[in-house]
């Protein structure tokens, strides 16, 4: 006798119920409809503004795309993750490799470049500006802690307080040695959730933090002095004509767009010894394990794995590790953007010539 097929348990979900081929051939009409309705209202209502014209066409594009992103999570409630159209098979394990390497990613493996033997003076602002820079051009910043005598406290929380304040990098990675591995993945975690944890955890430096937002705010107030080569950069206050320095950095000239970090790293020079201890993964999971995303997936794990992590989690980011050691941080927009492109290339070329 034939046994009917099993039910999965649980609700059905049924956001998409009509065929691939339907969700890839809506993407233009959509976006068509929505850029003439968008010419109308500009020509009839005057709006957008051209202040907002971008912000309007992004949206244009998101709203296009809505038919593709419910079929991909239509299929991730019921397939496990693997695509099929026109016969071609796309899964979430072929591209996750390839998205996680157009990521711009930096990795700090020193104390925001001054060894563990350097000790704390103006001389190592320099390096420090150095590394905050290049941390700040990138998505993902990679802190490796090594043994746990690499970086300080205070360099830490001077990476984590520039950016948040910039919002750049958007995700922070942690690895370090772990049960004799190196670059074991530890977590990772939003810059603004870190320094409010810090914070929390260490009232001494939400003090110097306070007092080097209000340095940077007045030094952004200030009416700026003529740049000379070598010479001190300061601004004049408008309350009392007095100048105002941006701390000097040792044969180069102080960055202004790094006024925050250069003030709090001045603020923290003059603080407690004790604030300078070594950040261990103990100390790391001390200030912020409530917050570390600490899940990932292995590059040898399957469609459905990935499919139950991207359909139970709305978070950005998702680790990839090899064995546990860390790899990458892939974001969850880019990959399913990936897909997306792949389902129309697919489409496209399965297509007859007109």
């Amino acid at each position: 006798m034939n046994m009917p097929p099993q039910r999965r348990s649980g609700p059905e979900l049924a956001v998409w119920p009509w065929s691939a081929k339907l969700a890839v051939l809506l993407v233009p009409a959509v976006l068509l409809v929505l850029v003439v309705t968008i010419v109308i209202t500009r020509a009839v209502a005057s709006w957008p503004s051209q202040q907002f014209e971008g912000w309007a066409l992004l949206a244009i594009v998101a709203l296009s795309l809505l038919p593709v992103i419910l079929l991909l999570v239509q299929v991730l409630a019921t397939r496990g993750g693997t695509i099929q159209v026109a016969g071609l098979s796309l899964s979430f394990a072929q591209v996750s490799e390839t998205v996680a390497s157009s990521v711009r990613v930096t990795t700090l493996a020193e104390n925001l470049g001054t060894t563990e033997d350097t000790p704390v003076a103006q001389s190592s602002l320099r390096s420090i500006i150095r590394a905050l820079r290049r941390a700040h051009d990138s998505e993902v910043t990679v802190v490796d802690l090594r043994r746990g005598r690499t970086w300080w406290e205070t360099r830490l929380f001077i990476l984590v307080a520039g950016a948040a304040r910039r919002d750049r990098p958007t995700a922070i990675a942690f690895i370090g040695d772990r049960n004799g591995r190196p670059g074991a993945y530890l977590g990772w975690a939003a810059p603004s959730r870190l320094l409010d944890l810090h914070m929390s955890a260490v009232p001494a430096l939400a003090e110097a933090y306070v007092q080097a937002v209000s340095n940077a705010a007045r030094w952004q107030i200030g009416t700026p002095s003529p740049p000379q080569p070598g010479a001190a950069r300061y601004v004049t206050l408008p309350w009392n004509n007095a100048p105002f320095y941006l701390p000097p950095v040792e044969n180069e000239s102080p960055d202004p767009a790094f006024a925050l970090e250069l003030f709090l790293q001045q603020v923290l020079e003059i603080g407690p010894d004790d604030l300078r201890q070594y950040v261990t993964v103990q100390r790391l999971l001390e200030l912020y394990e409530p917050i570390l995303m600490t899940d990932s997936v292995d590059v040898a794990a399957d469609d459905g794995t990935w499919a139950r992590l991207l359909a139970s989690s709305p978070r950005r980011y998702f680790a990839l590790t090899s064995a546990g050691t860390f790899k990458a941080l892939v974001p969850r927009d880019s990959l399913l953007a990936a897909l997306v492109v792949r389902i129309v290339e697919s489409q496209n070329q399965s297509a007859p010539p007109a």
